[in-house]
Formats: C-alpha cells, sequence, structure tokens
C-alpha cells in the first residue's frame, strides 16, 4: 500500500493493522520524506506496545524501515501532518490464517457451499 497524506493536517486515527485474524502478522513501513522536520511537519506515527506503560515515536524520515507487528500489540497512529507525507506499506500474511479469513468471508457472504432458494414470481393466470 502507498500512503499520501496531503499534508492538511490529516493523520490516522489509532488502530490495529490485523485486529480479525485477517493473515496479516508483520507490518513493514518504509519512508519516503526527505528533509522531514517532525516540529514543523509533523505527521508522527505512535505505536502503543500492549501491556506497556511507553510510546513509541516514530518520525517518518527518509530511508527509514520500520517493522512490528500486526495484531493487538502493536495499536498505532499518525499524529496530523503539515507537509505531504509519503510512505510504503508491506504486510507479511501468514498462510493458513490469511486461507481461514478468506473461507470465512466466503461463507458469511454466501459465495461458498450456501445455497439458499430464492422464490420466483408467480405467474399470473
Amino acid at each position: 500500500m502507498v500512503a499520501c497524506y496531503p499534508g492538511n493536517g490529516l493523520g490516522y486515527v489509532r488502530h490495529v493493522d490485523n485486529p480479525h485474524g485477517d493473515g496479516r502478522c508483520i507490518t513493514c513501513i518504509y519512508y519516503l520524506n526527505q528533509n522531514w522536520d517532525i516540529k514543523t511537519h509533523g505527521g508522527l506515527l505512535q505505536i502503543f506496545p500492549e501491556g506497556r506503560p511507553v510510546v513509541a515515536n516514530i518520525e517518518p524520515l527518509f530511508d527509514r524501515l520500520l517493522i512490528f507487528w500486526s495484531d493487538r500489540r502493536n495499536p498505532h497512529e499518525v499524529k496530523p501532518a503539515y507537509a505531504t507525507r509519503y510512505a510504503i506499506t508491506v504486510w507479511y500474511f501468514d498462510a493458513k490464517e490469511r486461507a481461514a479469513a478468506k473461507d470465512k468471508y466466503q461463507l458469511a457472504s454466501g459465495q461458498k457451499g450456501i445455497q439458499v432458494p430464492v422464490p420466483q414470481p408467480s405467474q399470473p393466470t
């Protein structure tokens, strides 16, 4: 995924990349922001490690690669950015968890193995 924050004070609310077991297990973020000044441009990534009273503050500096667990262990957010902020995110997927998630989604949407009879409109006699 390529993310571009337009620099008008937008950020991204606190979240977990994989809250429901969709297969993502590792998040990798690569920053592309040359000459980034956190005091002027904002855009700080904050990670709130589960069960720890600390916050990791990560500046989105050019050529920085960040790697962390995608599940509930690492809730994170992007603070408002006041300059165009670029990042590339890649996820490493667990094959078994991803397959199970796909099967679950297909079953829930009625696309796999479930047939529901649809009544035909009655014909006038």
